[in-house]
């Protein structure tokens, strides 16, 4: 996540663009922000040409062989049972009536490797995350300013990060992020930035343009590491203190209805922060659960109004 401190006066005679090799080194330093075209619309589109291409050629083959099996020539009648016989065609005359089911055979053994590999390489790039539109406009922010990376790229492919469709852009950055750390990244750092950051994170004295892109006197970056540092150490903290405050507040309500529905509420706040602080799945999160509301339950209430916490059962999810 990149911010500017301070706004600057720019001369734009004095900057540099910069082209590729820029762009690519700051996607190397900033792996979230690798953005790239799937090229849907072509990938599916060569799908269909190449299936197209396979089934004409697999009616070819078909009327190809019914001729062979019908032939006068007992070699081509032995081709649909002996691969001896068929790949013996391969030394006759190219084009010959003899040698077409060989031809044939070959060049859909090497249609039929494309078109498979293509499958699979769709299949892997829709696997990967369009980028979140926050880096997007990250992206698109550095590209653009003088005091970032000022890429100017002359070719048609200038258009990738500005007007592409989004939904056909993907990132390699595992994004898979829960839904406080998303948060977080997202829309905090920005509050963050505008309220305290810029002050804190202050423009040298004296601090004019950089004739060098690398000079970042001018800009702040909260890198994902770090993000990812605070919101860990943040759901560590809150999984520390929730079992200690529930244990602590079951222990001083003596009243057994008030007991059970601050049981309920604790139960629905645990579930609701494992949902939000981790990317623990359903049936993590109801087996969870379930073993701390087995944890409170096993807490016996002693006549008195205490919790007896000798019977106090450690229950594992």
């Amino acid at each position: 996540m990149v911010q500017e401190i301070t706004p600057v006066t720019i001369d734009l005679d004095l900057v540099e663009a910069g082209g590729y090799t820029r762009l690519a080194e700051y996607m190397g330093q900033q792996p979230q922000l690798a953005i790239f075209r799937r090229f849907g619309t072509l990938t599916n589109a060569n799908l269909l040409y190449l299936q197209a291409e396979i089934t004409d050629l697999e009616h070819q083959l078909k009327f190809v062989q019914k001729q062979d099996s019908q032939s006068n020539d007992d070699a081509r009648q032995q081709y649909f049972r002996s691969w001896y016989r068929l790949s013996e065609s391969a030394s006759l005359d190219a084009g010959s009536p003899e040698r077409e089911q060989y031809e044939l055979v070959m060049k859909l053994r090497e249609l039929m490797a494309q078109y498979h590999q293509a499958l699979y390489l769709h299949k892997e790039s829709l696997a990967l995350r369009t980028p979140h539109i926050k880096i997007l406009e990250d992206l698109r922010e550095w590209i653009r300013r003088p005091t970032m990376g000022f890429i100017h790229i002359l070719s048609k492919d200038w258009r990738t990060w500005e007007y592409c469709d989004e939904t056909d852009l993907i990132t390699f950055e595992n994004s898979m992020m829960d839904r406080f750390t998303s948060l977080v990244t997202y829309t905090i750092i920005d509050v963050y930035h505008s309220l305290i950051g810029r002050h804190i994170h202050r423009a040298r004295e004296g601090a004019s343009l950089p004739l060098n892109y690398r000079d970042h006197r001018h800009t702040v970056t909260y890198t994902h590491r770090s993000i990812a540092r605070f919101t860990q150490a943040f759901t560590v903290l809150i999984a520390c203190t929730l079992p200690i405050a529930a244990i602590v507040v079951l222990y001083n309500v003596h009243d057994m209805a008030t007991r059970l529905g601050i049981i309920a509420a604790l139960t629905g706040l645990f579930s609701t922060s494992m949902s939000i602080l981790t990317m623990a799945s359903l049936q993590e999160i109801f087996a969870a659960t379930a073993a701390a509301k087995i944890a409170a339950i096993t807490l016996k209430i002693r006549s008195g109004g205490s919790a007896d916490f000798k019977t106090v059962e450690v229950v594992r999810a």
